[in-house]
């Protein structure tokens, strides 16, 4: 019998070489060697076979599966990490990253669609410029779940020089669907949108909370989440979801104030929320919650609502959250500042000093010297 080695596979090469071993006795193949790559090689085969069983049963495909499938031993990991597995890029700065699903969540009120559409139209290549950021160009879809058409045009009506052919919009009156045809709905949009010449890789969901009705109660969220996860993996999507949080007073924002999407907190890549200062109406910040791709960070973003060139949000600085919470009426925080201390303060402010430095040098804490300079418009 004659073989064709370049036809064998390697699991039939080694049963070959065992073969000729076990015939002619020749010690130079070593026989508990290969007796022992074999067996790998048959048990790698039967979880070939397993895994092809699970993707058949999932209803996707097998290139689809076995594309986000990779198993590397410790030097691999490194060694043939790609770019994109060693740094995800940056969607909206630390706060949202590439390949994520995340939430965006904050009181009703508070400025959350204000905030998600300037996301929307700054990461498809258009909007205002937001501070030390780079926008990803990414093609992008805005389900709009609670403004109808004739509000968007009404509040956006000075930003169409600013809103780029990348972004797109969709509207679903959720109330003149049942609740079992929303979600429906909403998937047959996203893998819709997936078959055009530039598909939106940017999908943000505003407000699920609203939309979904009783979808987002304990027992449904789940499968809220897993659909919108299995969408997200298979047409390598970025989500952001827009959720309203519990109402409370301004104070320290905490994950349990997202109420019961806590309870699936595994589904989510990153979470953060955005609530009202007590300096002023005008002024929010937003803070990280959670982020599975940087180190969560102390600081937190100021923003100030403006009107110029449209109804948008503006980045200030990074600050502390005691800057903004309720701790004690601003008028009180500012009364802590003596004559000679605002003195001191303006020159080190002038000077460019930190926030820090200046709270050290005067003896007061560094959210009282952030209260003044913002209330004072000097950041």
């Amino acid at each position: 019998m004659t073989y064709d080695i370049n036809t064998l596979s390697q699991s039939d090469l080694l049963k070959l070489l065992l073969s000729v071993k076990d015939q002619f006795s020749i010690d130079a193949i070593d026989g508990e060697k290969a007796k022992n790559e074999l067996e790998q090689q048959e048990k790698a085969l039967l979880r070939r076979k397993q895994l092809e069983s699970e993707i058949a049963k999932s209803g996707f495909s097998r290139n689809e599966i076995l594309d986000y499938i990779s198993v590397k031993n410790g030097k691999e990991l490194f060694s043939t990490a790609v770019e994109s597995d060693k740094a995800p890029r940056q969607i909206f700065g630390n706060f949202l990253y590439e390949g994520e699903l995340s939430i965006l969540f904050g009181d009703v009120g508070v400025g959350k669609s204000i905030l998600a559409y300037d996301i929307a139209f700054f990461v498809s290549g258009g909007g205002h410029k937001w501070e030390g950021l780079e926008s990803p160009n990414i093609s992008t879809l805005y389900l709009d779940l609670g403004m109808s058409t004739k509000q968007f045009v009404s509040r956006y009506k000075t930003a169409e020089p600013y809103i780029p052919d990348t972004f797109h919009r969709a509207m679903i009156d959720s109330t003149k669907l049942s609740e079992k045809e929303i979600l429906p709905e909403v998937t047959r949009l996203i893998v819709g949108t997936q078959s055009t010449d530039n598909p939106p890789k940017f999908i943000i969901v505003d407000n699920i909370t609203n939309g979904f009705g009783t979808m987002t109660a304990a027992t449904k969220m789940r499968d809220l989440l897993s659909e919108l996860k299995n969408l997200k993996e298979k047409f390598r999507l970025t989500m952001l979801l827009i959720a309203n949080s519990k109402k409370q007073k301004l104070r320290i924002i905490k994950l349990n104030d997202l109420g019961g999407w806590t309870n699936h907190i595994n589904f989510i890549d990153s979470i953060f929320a955005i609530s009202s200062s007590q300096v002023g109406n005008e002024f929010k910040y937003i803070k990280q919650i959670k982020s599975r791709a940087d180190e969560k960070t102390d600081e937190v973003t100021t923003l100030k609502i403006t009107k110029e060139p449209y109804l948008s949000m503006h980045y200030i600085n990074y600050t502390y959250e005691d800057a903004h919470i309720d701790r004690e009426d601003t008028s009180l925080l500012l009364l802590r500042i003596s004559p000679e201390q605002e003195i001191k303060l303006l020159q080190m402010h002038k000077e460019r000093k930190r926030a820090f430095d200046i709270a050290s040098e005067l003896g007061l804490d560094t959210g009282t010297i952030y209260s003044y300079l913002i209330h004072n418009h000097l950041l």
